[in-house]
């Protein structure tokens, strides 16, 4: 949890909460805030997977897509087993 002090709603907590099924391999984390002076909470849930390389090949491909270069970071580094991001970078096939 942390404290922000929001310009007009002033101080706001704010968490997160995460779990993972291991067996879709998708991690659900919730996004919460609580206005202090009101006690109003707000909250959104998301999901995301974290496909392997070759399953995401096949998805973008059968999108009708293209990469023409994969990162492996955001500073721009190429991919490579073991890199921390899988980020695709091209277009329309």
């Amino acid at each position: 949890m942390r404290l922000v002090d929001h310009p007009r709603f002033g101080p706001v907590a704010a968490w997160n909460e995460v779990t993972h099924d291991a067996a879709t391999g998708i991690v659900t984390y919730g996004t919460h805030y609580e206005i202090r002076a009101t006690g109003k909470r707000l909250s959104a849930a998301s999901r995301i997977a974290f496909p392997e390389k070759a399953e995401l090949e096949t998805l973008i491909a059968g999108a009708g897509l293209r990469v023409d270069r994969w990162l492996g970071d955001w500073e721009g580094n190429d991919w490579q087993p073991g890199a921390p991001e899988l980020i695709p970078l091209g277009g329309l096939a």
